[in-house]
């Protein structure tokens, strides 16, 4: 019985998500979308926080 090519991505996703873990992978995360395309988001380090800024930084008007 051939596999459904979505169930064979899921798989593969699975499959390096688990790798990239075992490599010492911060974060791996793959997004696979209803029209097939794939999404994959992987980094060795943590990302920096969005919202680190001073108060200084922030022009609000004078």
């Amino acid at each position: 019985m051939a596999r459904h090519p979505q169930t064979q991505a899921r798989q593969n996703a699975v499959a390096l998500i688990q790798a990239a873990r075992e490599a010492g992978w911060a974060r791996a995360r793959f997004e696979l979308k209803p029209d097939g395309t794939t999404v994959i988001d992987a980094s060795m380090a943590e990302p920096d926080g969005g919202d680190d800024f001073l108060s200084g930084d922030l022009r609000m008007g004078k």
